[in-house]
């Protein structure tokens, strides 16, 4: 393909370790946006499995292979960005897809607003959809993508958890200026959890504000086996403390923009939907985030553990005597 200089170059960074089963679907999703100048940067962070053959069959002058030894998908995106020469940045993680006018649409939206961030609603998919194209975003999921200047504002609205009942934007809905992210000081690579919403945090705080594009989507691959688990669903202790200190590091980037009573509350309430999966099999764990979730004034946030049974249970004994049935029924089975 040869790049149309006439339109702003578009970098699309992809990540990949051990991803063989679906990297060719994500990078054919990349190829196929039709948006005339693009590079696609694939970030090999020394995957054991066949991804890297994989990669390197779509090897050409736009599309560019780069291996690393396996330092996280962190670090992976830093080097993407260094070697990025585009206007704009795309993240697409390995498993993940794209509509075909997503960047197209996008860069629409912020020709002219190189201090703001466009966001596209996303659709979640699983081997059981094999046409992503006829499925639709969910109604909580479209109630988070609007445009808002207000940059402070739209983290606290995407934080409250309450109110947006657990959707969230993922890392492939962002289309960014390439500037703002240099502004920042990249990915935090001691993160592999939730390592985005802090990044994004970041970003966004630093940014004018946000332009939603509810003309395309993404698509986000959730997982219906246990052998087959992204990284954000792992429940290993090392996973949790991880995601324990992005929201930490997510408070201080909060209160040092702007001051506000609802921060709190809010850290609390999302410390809260860690706290009822760590308890009670990490005790040291659990009894940290219950410090927190007091440092910051407590929460009432209660968030859903199951169906009705065990929903009836948490609120005759409370939700640590529910939750404890329910553990040791699960370990039990």
């Amino acid at each position: 393909m040869s790049l149309n200089t006439e339109y702003p170059l578009v970098s699309i960074i992809i990540p990949v370790y051990n991803a063989e089963k679906h990297l060719e679907e994500t990078i054919l999703s990349a190829i196929r946006q039709t948006w005339p100048n693009k590079e696609i940067l694939i970030i090999d962070d020394g995957s054991t499995d066949n991804s890297l053959g994989i990669a390197k069959q779509f090897e050409n002058s736009w599309t560019k292979i780069y291996s690393q030894e396996n330092n996280g998908a962190g670090a992976a995106r830093n080097k993407g960005v260094k070697e990025a020469k585009g206007e704009y940045i795309q993240f697409l993680d390995a498993d993940d897809l794209l509509m075909q006018n997503k960047v197209t649409a996008q860069v629409a939206q912020l020709i002219g607003h190189s201090n703001k961030l466009s966001i596209c609603p996303v659709i979640h998919f699983n081997k059981f959809n094999t046409d992503v194209s006829s499925l639709k975003p969910a109604d909580k999921e479209l109630a988070l993508y609007k445009d808002n200047n207000d940059s402070f504002k739209f983290l606290l609205d995407l934080y409250n958890v309450k109110n947006n009942k657990s959707a969230f934007i993922p890392i492939h809905s962002w289309l960014t200026p390439t500037a703002l992210i240099n502004s920042s000081n990249g990915w935090n690579e001691n993160l592999t959890v939730n390592d985005d919403g802090e990044f994004f945090c970041r970003i966004v705080l630093s940014s004018a504000g946000i332009l939603a594009a509810n003309d395309t989507f993404c698509y986000y691959r959730k997982y219906v086996d246990e052998k087959e688990v992204s990284l954000s669903g792992r429940l290993d202790q090392k996973s949790l403390e991880n995601h324990l200190n992005s929201l930490i590091l997510i408070k201080q980037h909060l209160t040092g923009a702007r001051e506000d009573e609802r921060i709190n509350s809010l850290i609390a309430d999302n410390l809260m939907s860690i706290l009822m999966r760590v308890y009670p099999e990490y005790k040291t764990l659990s009894e940290k985030i219950e410090g927190q979730i007091k440092e910051l004034g407590g929460s009432s946030y209660s968030p859903i553990l199951g169906g009705r049974a065990i929903e009836f249970l948490k609120s005759m004994l409370g939700w640590k005597i529910a939750r404890l049935l329910q553990y040791y029924r699960h370990k039990d089975i």
